[in-house]
Parts: C-alpha cells; sequence; structure tokens
C-alpha cells in the first residue's frame, strides 16, 4: 500500500478536540498536557478521556512519511493529519480570534 495525502475539507474544531500528537514510541495528549501515553490500541487518553479520532506528529514534516506508516500501523482507527497543515490552520484560528473583539 502507498500513502499519498489527500486534501479534503474538515471541522477545525472537531480534530482540535480529538486529536492526539506523537512521536514514535509515544503520545501527547493536548487537551491535559498528559505525555508518555502508550500507542498501542489507543482509543481515548488515560488521564483525561477525550477520545481521539485524529493524529499528528511533528515529525511529519515535508517528504518524512516514516513516522506516518509506523504510527498508522500502530493506530490504524486514526486519521493522519498533516502536522504543518495542522498548525498552520490553528495558527490562523488563534489569530483570527485577537482581531474579533
Amino acid at each position: 500500500m502507498e500513502y499519498i495525502r489527500v486534501w479534503t475539507e474538515v471541522d477545525l474544531k472537531d480534530v482540535e478536540d480529538h486529536i492526539v500528537i506523537v512521536d514514535d514510541k509515544y503520545g501527547h495528549c493536548p487537551a491535559c498536557k498528559k505525555i508518555g501515553i502508550e500507542l498501542i490500541n489507543l482509543k481515548k487518553c488515560p488521564s483525561c478521556g477525550r477520545e481521539f479520532k485524529y493524529v499528528t506528529s511533528k515529525e511529519a514534516q515535508g517528504a518524512k512519511h516514516d513516522i506516518v506508516i509506523r504510527t498508522r500501523k500502530k493506530l490504524p482507527n486514526l486519521t493522519f493529519v498533516d502536522y504543518n497543515d495542522y498548525d498552520h490552520e490553528l495558527g490562523k484560528k488563534k489569530a483570527g480570534s485577537l482581531f474579533n473583539v
């Protein structure tokens, strides 16, 4: 199986509320800031109970897709989100809120 990036419209709030950030071995919950979460069969945060639907990694920037393949094997039920896209859209949302008085 090959991997290619596919663009689709998503609800940023849904992604933001259901994403886990991973490195090669462990995850990080952005909601409660828990680090060191085991990845195998991960469905929710063991600390705060946040349901995970999406996963991303800061290591998956540019053409580096090895982390994507390894993560997809560990978490096949989650949708992998490109970190740069996620970070960029989140930054735009935060910047926009600064100007909405």
